[in-house]
């Protein structure tokens, strides 16, 4: 009897963490992605989505851990698909944009072109 409530509270879980990485709406993917960093090790970027406070928003911020520099991409457009999400911003300097597609683990910038880029989440 023991090990059958055991077993059951884990299948609940493992249920609950399983929804909670269904994005259906844009609050759900700024929750998801809150506190989290994802890295790409051949370029030495780090990519996070949060509040940008010189912008007084949320946004993407892209960071260069070779020159130190951060890029920050703001007016973002998120579009939740279930099991991922896209997520765009716009340049305050130049108004160009940064897209990326968002999964549990990893995060794919360019879908779709030749030289796609994924991210991987960043253990703390």
């Amino acid at each position: 009897m023991k090990n059958t409530l055991l077993i059951l509270l884990w299948l609940f879980a493992s249920g609950t963490a399983n929804a909670q990485t269904t994005f259906s709406d844009l609050t759900d993917v700024i929750k998801f992605m809150e506190n989290k960093t994802y890295y790409n090790s051949e370029m030495d970027l780090e990519l996070e989505f949060g509040y940008i406070s010189i912008y007084n928003t949320y946004g993407i911020m892209l960071k260069s851990n070779k020159s130190g520099n951060t890029l920050y991409f703001i007016n973002c457009d998120i579009k939740a698909y279930g099991s991922f999400a896209d997520v765009s911003g716009m340049s305050p300097f130049d108004g160009s944009n940064f897209k990326f597609r968002l999964y549990k683990t990893r995060v794919v910038v360019g879908v779709g072109e030749q030289k796609q880029v994924s991210f991987y989440l960043k253990e703390a």
